[in-house]
């Protein structure tokens, strides 16, 4: 499915990835945001921001061109719940949903926020290991995968010597030694920045126009690590 291109695109967005979360929805450039601390999340509150945030902006959950969630890598928990709401409301209504990147997310933000074009998102994978992924570009053209999510060992890995970067999430200043193996590639740094559903919402619009949303049955988490943590 594609976006009509006189069409107002309208979305919902759900991000549980990491300590804080976020659901947010949209119509174009229009958005409405509610956060919760994930740690005390309950599903109720969820759907109540949902209906909020729908509310503000006076959409129907039916009328939306998609629903987006933020499939991870993160916290274990987080993305379980968040898989299951967008299955739920995109199942119960027959609309398609976007699974985007949770470090894709945080480098939308880092961008948005920050200005940056290049931004390494890092989120502590817990169990001494972390998850990095690197991306390039800028809000009006959208984001390029530069290095995939994977799960890295911090005191090993080290990413191309040519490649300078934006240093954003809470990984970074959890593992010291991924600074070190850095130390003249970081052009900057907000180890406090977290995904936020605003973000998504903009990466969610890219995925529907090139017709790369799915079905409700195949919105699945991106775990990249099997063991369950956290």
């Amino acid at each position: 499915m594609t976006q009509d291109a006189h069409k107002e695109f309208t979305c919902l967005a759900i991000e549980l990835a990491a300590g804080v979360g976020s659901v947010a929805a949209c119509i174009d450039t229009q958005t409405s945001c509610r956060e919760y601390p994930v740690p005390s999340l309950q599903s109720r509150e969820i759907y109540s921001g949902v209906n909020e945030v729908l509310e503000d902006l006076g959409l129907e959950l039916a009328a939306l061109d998609c629903i987006a969630f933020g499939c991870g890598p993160g916290a274990f928990t987080g993305l379980r719940v968040a898989a299951a709401a967008a299955q739920a409301l995109a199942y119960g209504v027959g609309i398609p949903v976007a699974r985007v990147s949770s470090l894709a997310s945080l480098a939308a933000g880092a961008v948005r926020r920050h200005g940056v074009d290049c931004v390494a998102p890092c989120f502590d994978a817990r169990m001494g290991e972390a998850y990095l992924g690197v991306y390039s570009g800028d809000s009006s053209t959208g984001l390029q995968e530069v290095v995939a999510d994977c799960l890295v060992d911090p005191e090993q890995f080290r990413l191309a010597s040519d490649l300078s970067f934006f240093a954003a999430g809470p990984g970074w200043s959890a593992y010291p030694a991924l600074l070190e193996n850095h130390p003249a590639q970081i052009v900057g740094s907000d180890f406090t920045l977290m995904p936020s559903a605003v973000d998504l919402l903009l990466l969610a619009s890219r995925q529907f126009c090139d017709g790369l949303t799915v079905s409700a049955a195949e919105a699945l988490p991106n775990y990249i690590r099997d063991k369950v943590t956290y």
